[in-house]
C-alpha cells in the first residue's frame, strides 16, 4: 500500500514496505505525515530511500543541535562503552554535572528533580507544588498540552481530553491562552487572576513562555508579570513548561527569560539531550528540596550515565557553536522576510514567535481555522520540494521550528520556498 510520501514523491518499495509493517503491528496515535526515517544529519532528515528532507520540526524541538551532532553521537559511544546505567539510588559523575550546569543556566537556586519524559517531569513539578504548599488545585491553560500522564493531562487543558482520559475535577481548572486574534475584548490577565483567587485555592499555575501546541502563542511581558504577581498573591507555586522551549530555541536559554519571570519550578526535557537518550527535569528552587521524599518521586531511568553524558554534550554544542544567539538573529530574519504575507495574502492572518519558534497562521475570510485540506496541501507542496514542515491542531498555523544549526542558506531558501507557496495557492484560490 503507498503512503502519503510516496503519493507526494514516488518512491521504491523500501519506505512502502516500512509504513505498511508499521500499520499493521503499531498503533498510531497520529495520522501525521509517515516519513519513513532511517537517518539524519544537521538540519536534514533522511528517509528509507536516502531521500534528503529539510527539516523544519526538529521533531517538535527535540534536535537543537541537529541530526546526530558527530560530539553528541561520540559521547554516547564513549559512555556506553562504560557504564550506561546506573541504580537511581547511587550517584555518578554526569548527573550532578548536569545538574550544576542546569542551575548556573537558570541563575542559580535550583535543584535538579531527575526523570526521563517531559511528561514524567511535568508530575514531579506538580507533586513538588502540592506538597510544598499543603493545596491540591493547579490552574492551566485552555489547548496547553504538557504530556499524555494523566497528571499532565489534567492541569494541560486540551479540550478532546478532560472528562475523557481523564476526570474533570474542581481541582483543575484552566483559563483560556493569551490568543490575540481570539481576543474579542478579553484582558486575559484578569481572567488568570480571577481563576487563581478561586476556591479551592491553587498549590501552582503552569504554563508556558509561548504556547506550542496551539501554534506558537504567547502573551505580552505585562501577561506574564500579573499571572506570576496573581500567583503570588495567592501563594501559589510559578511552573514554566520549557520541555519544547528550552536550550536556545526562543534565542535565549529558556523562554521565560524572554518575560521577565522568576519561577519556582521549571520543567525541561527534550533537546537537553539532542533527543538521544530520554531525560528530563524538575529544577526547582532549593527551598522546595525537602518536599521530595519518598517512592513518588523515583525514576528509574532518570538521568543515567548516558543521558548525562548527551546532555552535557548537547549543552557544550549549544554553547561553543552559539547556538542561542543563532536562533535570536534567524528568528528576526524570518519574521522580515514572511511579515509582508501578512498584507500580501488573506488568509495569512498573522507571523510570530521567538529565535526559532515561530508559527505562520491562516484563518478564512471569517477569521476561522481551516480545516485540513488547506493545510495538507501546504504541507505537501513543501514536501515535493524537500521541506518537511507540519501544522498545528487548535489553529491552522504552519509551524516552523527548524534544528538550530540550519545553516543562513537552507534557512532563507526554505522560507523563500513557504513563502512561494502560499502565494501560488493565493492565486490558484486554493485558500478556502
Amino acid at each position: 500500500m503507498s503512503t502519503v510520501i510516496d503519493d507526494i514523491l514516488g518512491t521504491s518499495s523500501v519506505s512502502s514496505s516500512l509504513a505498511e509493517r508499521d500499520r499493521r503491528y503499531v498503533a498510531r496515535p497520529t495520522t501525521r505525515i509517515p516519513v519513513a526515517v532511517e537517518g539524519g544529519e544537521g538540519a536534514y532528515l533522511i528517509d528509507a530511500d536516502g531521500r534528503r528532507l529539510l527539516d523544519l520540526t526538529s521533531g517538535w524541538n527535540v534536535a537543537n543541535t541537529g541530526w546526530n551532532h558527530p560530539r553528541v553521537i561520540a559521547a554516547l559511544a564513549a559512555q556506553a562503552s562504560q557504564m550506561p546505567f546506573a541504580p537511581p539510588w547511587c550517584t555518578h559523575d554526569g548527573r550532578s554535572r548536569v545538574a550544576e550546569r542546569l542551575n548556573e543556566l537558570l541563575g542559580g537556586g535550583y535543584k535538579a528533580l531527575c526523570g526521563a519524559t517531559g511528561s514524567e517531569a511535568v508530575e514531579a513539578a506538580l507533586k513538588v507544588a502540592r506538597r510544598a504548599t499543603g493545596r491540591q488545585a493547579v490552574v492551566g491553560f485552555t489547548q496547553a498540552y504538557h504530556g499524555g500522564t494523566l497528571g499532565a493531562m489534567q492541569a494541560g487543558g486540551v479540550p478532546e481530553l478532560q472528562g475523557i482520559d481523564v476526570p474533570a475535577t474542581e481541582y483543575h481548572r484552566h483559563v483560556p491562552i493569551p490568543d490575540a486574534l481570539r481576543a474579542q475584548g478579553r484582558d486575559y490577565a484578569s481572567l488568570v487572576r480571577e481563576s487563581l483567587r478561586a476556591t479551592p485555592e491553587p498549590a501552582a499555575i503552569l504554563l508556558e513562555s509561548v504556547f506550542t501546541n496551539p501554534g506558537v502563542i504567547s502573551g505580552d511581558d505585562a501577561f506574564y508579570r500579573a499571572v506570576q504577581e496573581g500567583a503570588r498573591e495567592v501563594g501559589a507555586l510559578v511552573i514554566v513548561d520549557e520541555v519544547g522551549t528550552g536550550f536556545g530555541r526562543t534565542g535565549r536559554d529558556f523562554g521565560y527569560q524572554h518575560r521577565g519571570l522568576d519561577p519556582d519550578i521549571v520543567v525541561v526535557a527534550k533537546a537537553l539531550t539532542s533527543g538521544a537518550v530520554p531525560m528530563a527535569g524538575a529544577l526547582i528552587r532549593d527551598e522546595l528540596a525537602s518536599a521530595v521524599a519518598g517512592p513518588g518521586f523515583s525514576s528509574t531511568f532518570g538521568w543515567t550515565p548516558i543521558a548525562c553524558a548527551a546532555a552535557l554534550a548537547s549543552l557544550d554544542v549549544i554553547r561553543d557553536e552559539g547556538l542561542t544567539e543563532r536562533a535570536a538573529v534567524l528568528g528576526e530574519r524570518a519574521i522580515e522576510r514572511l511579515s509582508p504575507l501578512v498584507a500580501e495574502v488573506q488568509a495569512v492572518a498573522d507571523v510570530r514567535g521567538l529565535g526559532l519558534e515561530l508559527g505562520i497562521e491562516f484563518t478564512d475570510a471569517e477569521g476561522r481555522p481551516f480545516a485540513r485540506p488547506p493545510m495538507e496541501n501546504l504541507t505537501s507542496r513543501l514536501l515535493r520540494r524537500g521541506i518537511f514542515a507540519e501544522p498545528s491542531a487548535y489553529t491552522s498555523t504552519l509551524l516552523l521550528m527548524p534544528p538550530l544549526v540550519i545553516s543562513d542558506e537552507q534557512w532563507m531558501g526554505a522560507l523563500d520556498a513557504i513563502a512561494e507557496e502560499i502565494l501560488d495557492m493565493d492565486r490558484a484560490g486554493e485558500w478556502k
